[in-house]
């Protein structure tokens, strides 16, 4: 009788401790996350970033890479994902990226135009921004294949544009 009452005993035992180990476990992690079998804490996985990959090569022929684009030249730089980059004040900006958490480049047109003809673009397949910060009144020209007009982008106005279309640009 005693080696029954024994098993039924630890049998009970047992079930508790798995039924208090669950629920200890979940318990412990909080909201999303888990607990390992050592114990330790899992904070659940950060959500990707989505990207619009469509510009993720996208260039401007001629512009070279420069650590700071508030200079009077035209030049680009990667987009600061904690601050943002402000496009500079007399200056023309493309952004690869809608958002500055997305990363990318930024590309600031100072002239407006390179020798004489306009800003070539290169791999632009996808939604970006643009910035006009040109002072003066002076419109900032978006142009397709034949150098046509796609948009005409006054003095302090920016917005997102489908880059698709677009082959060339016009800083002022």
């Amino acid at each position: 009788m005693a080696p029954r009452t024994l098993r039924k005993a630890l049998g009970l035992v047992i079930c508790l401790t798995v039924l208090l180990a669950g629920s200890g476990a979940a318990y412990a992690a909080g909201p999303g996350g888990s607990v390992r079998a050592d114990g330790k804490r899992v904070a659940p996985a950060a959500a990707p970033v989505q990207r619009d990959h469509g510009n993720d090569n996208a260039s401007v022929v001629g512009v070279p890479y420069c650590a700071d684009i508030y200079v009077s030249a035209d030049c680009w730089t990667w987009i600061n994902t904690t601050s943002g980059t402000p496009c500079p004040t007399g200056h023309f900006c493309l952004y690869t990226n809608v958002l500055a958490a997305e990363g990318g480049k930024v590309f600031s047109l100072f002239h407006c135009r390179r020798g004489g003809a306009d800003w070539a673009l290169r791999a632009w397949n996808g939604t970006g921004l643009y910035d006009n910060s040109n002072t003066g009144g002076a419109h900032a020209f978006i142009k397709g294949i034949a150098h046509n007009v796609l948009v005409n982008v006054p003095p302090g106005t920016d917005g997102t544009y489908d880059f698709r279309p677009a082959y060339y640009v016009q800083a002022c």
